[in-house]
Order: structure tokens, then sequence, then C-alpha cells
């Protein structure tokens, strides 16, 4: 693992993937491309669960245009849910339903270990006690998101808006293609944030800013297509962390993080980054 300090001067660390999970996120990965071959009216019959934590199980197909709207379909599954996940897929009745969910609900306890040792770092480095005990309790409620953003844009088009997530902080596990690009602080640019095979890469969130009191930025990025994205559309899987004791970001009051201005809380002071959050 890279340095956890780089997460203060780069905004992001690198961690080198642990071979078992490397497969069995490829595996996923293959899983999730296959389930996305089905034919909407399969895919549709399985529920989206809403949920207040971060965001709730299930598939969602989104297809609306408009500033700040991605058009993509998208699966969100937590180890909690696991045996309301089981059960629609069998339910559906469809193979590759069923394969996806098992193969998806492989990844939390796999990467658990390389979560903790992140969490033992930063509580290290940052001395921020109790922290890698919050986030090893966190792994029934990590929450995996699978994307699918559709093709038929031009080449540079932003298929997902500039933002921050608002939970803890996130990992990204894999990518289809190159184009996600991170808003660097010092000169507002956008610049690369690629993911290898040999590596994955974790950023903080709203959640890990305000904790920490500013020491560390929540990571502005976003997803522009590239030349074989734009016809062919784009496949990833990140992970999003929260920990107890935490103070959330008040969707309700303030809405969603994509309609704020990009880099919005590289400057924010701790008063006012406060008032945004539940108490």
């Amino acid at each position: 693992m890279n340095s956890v300090k780089k997460l203060q001067t780069d905004g992001k660390v690198y961690v080198e993937y642990p071979p078992k999970l490397r497969i069995a996120v490829q595996k996923a990965m293959d899983s999730w491309i296959a389930f996305c071959a089905l034919p909407d009216n399969v895919k549709i019959k399985f529920p989206y669960t809403a949920d207040k934590t971060v965001s709730g199980n299930g598939y969602e197909l989104k297809t609306a245009h408009g500033e700040g709207l991605d058009r993509k379909e998208d699966f969100h599954l937590r180890l909690s849910a696991a045996e309301n996940l089981l059960y629609h897929s069998r339910k559906i009745g469809t193979p590759q339903v069923d394969t996806f969910v098992r193969d998806a609900l492989e990844l939390p306890v796999l990467i658990e270990p390389v979560l903790a040792e992140f969490a033992k770092a930063v509580e290290r480095e940052f001395n921020l006690p109790n922290f890698a005990n919050d986030v090893a309790h966190s792994t029934p409620g990590l929450l995996l998101r699978f994307l699918h953003y559709f093709g038929g844009v031009a080449e540079g088009h932003e298929i997902a808006s500039p933002h921050i997530d608002k939970g803890g902080f996130t990992m990204h596990l894999h990518e289809s293609d190159t184009g996600v690009q991170q808003l660097r602080q010092s000169d507002r640019s956008w610049i690369p944030l690629p993911v290898s095979h040999t590596e994955t890469v974790i950023f903080p969130s709203f959640g890990l800013q305000h904790k920490m009191l500013n020491q560390v930025k929540a990571l502005c990025h976003r997803v522009v297509a590239t030349t074989d994205s734009a016809v062919n559309g784009r496949f990833s899987v990140v992970c999003f962390v929260d920990f107890r004791n935490n103070k959330q970001y008040n969707k309700e009051k303030f809405g969603r993080l994509q309609d704020w201005p990009a880099g919005f809380n590289y400057d924010i002071s701790r008063e006012e980054m406060d008032k945004l959050f539940n108490s």
C-alpha cells in the first residue's frame, strides 16, 4: 500500500490487489456483463429496495437525459441484504441473475482484509481513535455498486457527472475502460484516475472529510467517454464504505452532491461543512 499520507497530497491511495480478490472481482464483473445482456423486462423484475443509509439494494435502470443525470443501469448489493437478494434472484428463475448475485456476494469477505489494513494505517497516521474498529464492523453494510454506462454518445462526453461520494470512503475495484478523472485540488484541472489489474484505489468521501475535520478532502471525480466506451458502453464496480458513529450528509435537506459545483468541498470551512451533516 502507498502511504496513506497520499490521501492529503494526491486525494487517493493505491493498494495492491490480493490475487483471490482480483479473481473474484473479475468473475463478478463477467457475471454482471451477462446480467446486463438480459432483456430489460427480465432485469426490472429484480426490485430495488430503498435504504436510508447510503443507497438501496437491487437493480435500477436510469435513462433520463439532463444535466447531472447519468444514463446507466446499476445494481446495489450489501452482504446484510444477502437473504433478500438471493430470494429474489431465485424467484426470477433466470440463471444469469442468480449467478451474478451469488458471485457479487462473495466479494465483501475478500474485501474486508484490504479495508482493515487501510483503516489501521489511517488510524495511526492521522490519530483517529477507534477508526479501524468502526471500519471492521462495516463489512455487512459495505455497498457494492455494479455500473453499466450506455454507449451511443460522443467521445469526451461526460457519462458520469462531477461529484463527491457521500459516505466514508470509496474503493474502486474494476473498470472495463479508462475514463475516470479526478479534479486536482491545486489547480482545479481534470487528470486521469486509472485503475489497474494489479492495484485498486481508495479515496475519501464526504463523510471521511467531515470526520477528519478537513485533514483530507473528498475526491471530486467524473467519468468521460473514451473512443471505445462512447460506442460500446462502460462497465465498472465500486465499493462504498461507511462506518459507525459518523454523521451523515443531509441529502434530504441539501440535495444530491452531484448538484453542487465541482470541487466545492475543497475550500469549505469546518463550520460550513458541519451544517451540511445530520446531528
